[in-house]
């Protein structure tokens, strides 16, 4: 069986309970220019069919995982404490499950899929899924979304092995390999992942492409997992109408947030 191991990351600094059920920090519209700007790169690699999957053996997307965690946890947790609203503690959980997506769950469960580093054509654009997954849980958007929407698709079971990355308050991230658990996963009697409002995912984004920033990985390179993401969904068109991001509004917001944080060096905008 493949990868069988939760990462979890222990950062210090407790979440607090609080927040609203939208997102934190204004997300204004994207113009029409954008979208069809990504749109148009998207639709651009329709002829190259589906993007390639590569053949990773467990221990090459075990380290390419751990080294992206390791990468960004210390950024990820000086700007959750900067936030001071949401969730700082985080468990990642590698997942067996080949497709390209991830899942987040109660108390600041990450579940990355395998074919997260499958399709990764690097490690900075492992990274920005982390760091995304980072940035939900930062915003307080699992907490606020089951306080207004109970459904949702359960994780299922995982089986795994344990191996910890601890960030101490000076942000040194160390790793302690723990005993194999051989069991499913209970996440809080079965934890549904909460859907999120398209400014909420715009968000988490933003705080994935901030996250990067201040931790020296380059932006550029990570954002290539977006245009895959929406080659494999068959995601091209901007679906405006729709009550969550298409790939080309996902990669749209990507290079606006990116250009913010890059004309504020780094600097978290004012909240709502």
């Amino acid at each position: 069986m493949w990868f069988r191991l939760p990462i979890l990351a222990l950062l210090s600094g407790a979440g607090l309970a609080w927040g609203c059920a939208g997102a934190v920090h204004p997300m204004p519209p994207l113009t029409a220019t954008q979208l069809n700007l990504a749109q148009d790169e998207v639709q651009s690699h329709a002829s190259e069919g589906t993007p390639f999957r590569n053949q990773v053996t467990d221990e090459d997307a075990t380290a390419v995982l751990r080294s992206a965690i390791e990468r960004v946890a210390p950024a990820a947790t000086q700007t959750c404490r900067e936030m001071a609203i949401g969730e700082c503690r985080w468990t990642i959980t590698a997942s067996s499950d080949r497709s390209l997506n991830t899942a987040i769950g109660p108390n600041g469960l990450i579940v990355i899929n395998r074919g997260i580093m499958e399709y990764a054509v690097n490690e900075e654009e492992v990274a920005v899924v982390v760091a995304r997954g980072f940035g939900h849980h930062a915003a307080n958007h699992y907490a606020s979304r089951r306080r207004t929407q109970m459904a949702g698709s359960l994780l299922g079971t995982i089986v795994m092995t344990a191996v910890s990355v601890v960030v101490p308050p000076l942000g040194m991230v160390t790793g302690l390999i723990q005993t194999a658990v051989e069991s499913g996963v209970n996440l809080a009697g079965g934890a549904a992942v909460a859907s999120y409002t398209k400014d909420q995912e715009r968000e988490a984004l933003w705080l994935a492409a901030l996250i990067l920033y201040r931790a020296g990985v380059d932006l550029d390179k990570a954002r290539g997992i977006l245009v895959t993401m929406a080659r494999v969904q068959g995601d091209k068109e901007s679906g405006m109408m729709n009550t969550q991001l298409s790939g080309p509004e996902r990669l749209a917001a990507w290079d606006e947030a990116v250009r913010q944080i890059r004309a504020s060096n780094g600097q978290l905008p004012p909240r709502t």
